[in-house]
């Protein structure tokens, strides 16, 4: 496996499933504003990548990586609904199993929490989620099967 990534494969899965969305594409626009990096004018609404932490949880003979993914919303909504309504629509996409990666098998993902507050210059909404997701590569799937 010298060129699984299984951090990579799953953000890569993330991003697709969340472009793909009709829900995510009615707020965030037809080609989503998902941003790893945002330009310098943006359009509201968007989400940004944040951080993601991967962690080997493999067991004897079993490899499993842990991945902690950190997605934020920004907003400039009067109040919080939008916020709230992407957030719910980010969760819906992470629970559905929309989230596919290429080269590993999603053992898992769950919302740890969902987070909303107002920026500190006062003028727009913060929405945070954080999700886990669990993964082994498509090998090790095989020989469960077998």
């Amino acid at each position: 496996m010298p060129n699984y990534n299984p951090a990579s494969s799953l953000a890569a899965a993330v991003h697709n499933a969340l472009s793909n969305d009709l829900a995510i594409q009615s707020q965030l626009g037809q080609i989503p504003r998902l941003y790893d990096y945002v330009p310098e004018d943006p359009i509201y609404p968007y989400l940004t990548y944040g951080a993601l932490r991967i962690v080997d949880e493999s067991g004897d003979d079993s490899p499993l990586t842990g991945h902690t993914m950190t997605l934020h919303i920004w907003s400039r909504y009067g109040g919080r609904a939008e916020v709230l309504d992407i957030l719910n629509a980010v969760r819906r996409v992470v629970e559905s199993g929309a989230v596919s990666p290429n080269d590993a098998r999603l053992v898992g993902a769950n919302v740890l929490y969902m987070d909303s507050f107002r920026t500190s210059d006062g003028r727009g909404l913060h929405g945070l989620i954080r999700v886990s997701f669990k993964t082994e590569p498509v090998d090790a799937a095989l020989k469960e099967v077998a």
